[in-house]
């Protein structure tokens, strides 16, 4: 399997919100769009397990915003987003998150997908110090593509979009259900230089995390 991936881009100082890791801005879910990481143009990348499983009741960081509206249904009520963990093992760097939908006037088997909240689930991990970014391997495309024809270039990004490795993957029959917690997750290429924080946007139109702590697998930080 290819593994289209990294390119770093600078970000401008603007783009990230200084705060704690629970942010307390929800409206700093986006701050990393329009970041990309990036796409070497096809390095091979091994993926094996994304992350342990021991981190299924880790609360790194947690907010709770009004569930926010897309196309689709409009539902009400709040999600809550819980960052669990950011592991490092060799190549590969791990985001697991969580979200819960609650509706208490929606139907107790009621569903809302992305696209009733106009969310995208696309991790985005940015390294302020370096000012890099980081975005989910896929298996067709590129974040960046390697062409002058930005027809070309925006169709890249969507199959890119499309072949992402991430845990739900946005498709025509995914849905939250109401009072319920979905588990999440997506790979991405591991940050250089081995920086300790990293801030994290679980997927475009969610909460922003700042200041999350990054374990390193191997132990080269301990």
């Amino acid at each position: 399997m290819t593994s289209r991936a990294r390119l770093a881009v600078p970000l401008f100082a603007a783009v990230v919100a200084l705060a704690g890791c629970t942010a307390d801005d929800p409206t700093s879910a986006g701050a990393t769009e329009g970041s990309q990481a990036a796409a070497d143009g096809g390095s091979e990348a091994v993926v094996t397990d994304p992350g342990t499983a021991s981190v299924a009741d880790q609360v790194m960081g947690e907010q709770t915003i009004a569930t926010p509206h897309g196309g689709g249904d409009s539902w009400g009520g709040e999600v809550t987003v819980t960052l669990r963990s950011v592991e490092v093992g060799g190549e590969n760097m791990t985001v697991r998150w969580a979200l819960r939908w609650d509706d208490d006037e929606a139907p107790a088997d009621a569903g809302a997908s992305y696209y009733d909240m106009g969310v995208v689930p696309t991790t985005t991990v940015t390294d302020r110090d370096a000012l890099k970014a980081y975005k989910p391997y896929c298996t067709e495309g590129a974040w960046q593509a390697d062409t002058t024809s930005a027809t070309d270039a925006s169709l890249e990004r969507l199959r890119c979009s499309e072949s992402m490795l991430v845990s739900p993957l946005e498709n025509i029959g995914f849905k939250f259900p109401n009072h319920g917690t979905i588990e999440a997750w997506a790979v991405l290429p591991a940050p250089e230089g081995e920086p300790a924080t990293l801030d994290v946007a679980p997927a475009e139109g969610l909460p922003l995390f700042t200041d999350a702590t990054v374990t390193y697998l191997d132990g080269s930080q301990e």
